[in-house]
């Protein structure tokens, strides 16, 4: 099948945006130049024939189906795909993964433009979309910073969800930083946050001569200290408990250091599978800042 290029999603509006899924048939015929819906079944129907088209289904929530010529067997449009056990539309959730990414993610605009009502679906998804980011962190870290850089550290508590249901499968502490120059990243789980934990981290994930701007988490305190190595690193900090920016020094620090990295960060195209429990699910990074989906 013969698609139009696809234009380049940092460059749309949200006009052009709403254009391409302004209908079910152009948000199917999006999501399959995309690769997040099938061109054609992968798979045979239960009598292993292979004669697949897509037939009008009233009762289905994509309105169309799978349907066999041969005998009549039927299979869900989004049998297999990312899509496959979530009840909203295909035009909601491509919403919401694009409005996520531009940070128009507030409760009140979600719940008017795309007409997801429940805040506990809100925040599943939101939550869902920000563990698949730091998933693709935690496999692609990089060396970031350098003189005149700024790197923001930080540790957050990960609850991981099982798919986008909110059911919790675990919780898992991660270190990361992000380059406020590059957004360029890095993540790594920990099992502690102590220095002979974190400090190691630092010196292998952050170049010499960075300006890190951190809390006053203890084990930051040795980021300098002789027993680790000389001075590399220019150092300050922000008391989160009083204030998100440092009267003296104006040091500003994010108060959402995965939230941060998740949506901030410039992302090259990926393709990840992950198998954690949500199925086999590939990440396509179209543009930055994150502009990404899912099949």
């Amino acid at each position: 099948m013969a698609y139009a290029p696809l234009p380049a999603l940092d460059d749309l509006s949200n006009r052009e945006w709403n254009e391409l899924t302004s209908n079910l048939e152009k948000t199917i015929n999006l999501c399959q130049q995309l690769g997040l819906l099938h061109v054609y079944p992968t798979k045979p129907c239960p009598k292993m024939h292979n004669n697949w088209y897509l037939g009008a289904c009233s009762t289905a929530l994509d309105e169309c189906k799978w349907r066999c010529r041969t005998c009549k067997s039927s299979r869900s449009l989004r049998k297999d795909t990312f899509f496959e056990d979530s009840r909203l539309t295909l035009q909601q959730i491509l919403d919401l993964m694009m409005y996520w990414c531009q940070g128009l993610d507030s409760h009140k605009f979600i719940r008017r433009n795309i007409q997801i009502l429940g805040d506990a679906t809100i925040v599943d998804w939101k939550n869902f979309m920000r563990d698949l980011c730091l998933e693709y962190f935690i496999r692609n870290s990089v060396v970031i910073g350098g003189v005149n850089h700024v790197v923001e550290i930080d540790e957050s508590a990960w609850t991981k969800r099982k798919y986008h249901r909110g059911r919790r499968v675990g919780t898992q502490w991660v270190f990361g930083g992000i380059d406020r120059d590059t957004r360029e990243c890095f993540a790594v789980l920990v099992g502690r946050r102590d220095p002979p934990t974190l400090i190691p981290l630092i010196h292998q994930f952050i170049l010499p001569g960075t300006t890190i701007y951190s809390d006053r988490w203890p084990a930051y305190n040795l980021i300098n200290n002789e027993i680790y190595g000389p001075k590399r690193y220019i150092r300050q900090t922000v008391n989160h408990s009083v204030n998100f920016v440092d009267p003296i020094t104006g040091t500003k620090i994010s108060s959402n250091s995965s939230d941060r990295i998740s949506r901030l960060s410039n992302l090259p195209s990926i393709n990840l599978n992950l198998n954690d429990n949500i199925g086999s699910c590939t990440i396509t990074l179209i543009t930055s800042p994150l502009h990404f989906f899912f099949n």
